[in-house]
């Protein structure tokens, strides 16, 4: 679960077929740039948020039983708050640990290591049925310039 300082900001369920990973990368895209306007100027933050969620949509459909079930499906969650985004998707997989060692020669198998590289947080965790695999990117907007810990020097009683 996300922190208390955040707001779900957009949430859909995809079925299970790779056809569908153009549509999690187009989802998340105007998720962000609609709730934060700013970020469409930010192409590296923008960029980041649809690579990853990308990575963890084609790890869902390709390693879970959300690819490999005729009805299989995928949630994908976004999360803004506290000077950050948060993406989760949510698989029907089996409660596993992250690989994160790919083979040299093969032409997959990198997608966590590249999350692990990019995302500044990042985990799984289990669910009743499947699995969490979430990350998190740092946001700059001055949205979040009033956190709790600055409102102390705003509001000091002086008159502004």
């Amino acid at each position: 679960m996300a922190a208390l300082d955040m707001q779900v900001i957009g949430e859909l369920r995809f079925p299970g077929r790779p056809e569908i990973v153009s549509d999690v990368r187009i989802y998340v895209s105007r998720w962000l740039v609609i709730e934060l306007p700013e970020a469409a100027d930010d192409g590296e933050l923008v960029d980041n948020v649809r690579l990853l969620a990308t990575e963890l949509a084609v790890n869902a459909i390709k390693h879970t039983f959300s690819g490999r079930w005729r009805k299989g499906s995928f949630r994908v969650r976004m999360w803004l708050g506290a000077g950050r985004v948060r993406v989760e998707v949510m698989d029907q997989g089996w409660w596993s640990g992250p690989r994160l060692r790919a083979d040299p020669d093969g032409t997959s198998g990198r997608g966590l290591l590249i999350l692990a590289t990019l995302a500044a947080n990042w985990g799984v965790k289990r669910r009743w049925f499947g699995r969490t695999v979430w990350f998190e990117l740092p946001v700059q907007s001055a949205r979040f310039d009033c956190a709790p810990g600055n409102l102390v020097e705003i509001f000091d009683g002086r008159n502004p």
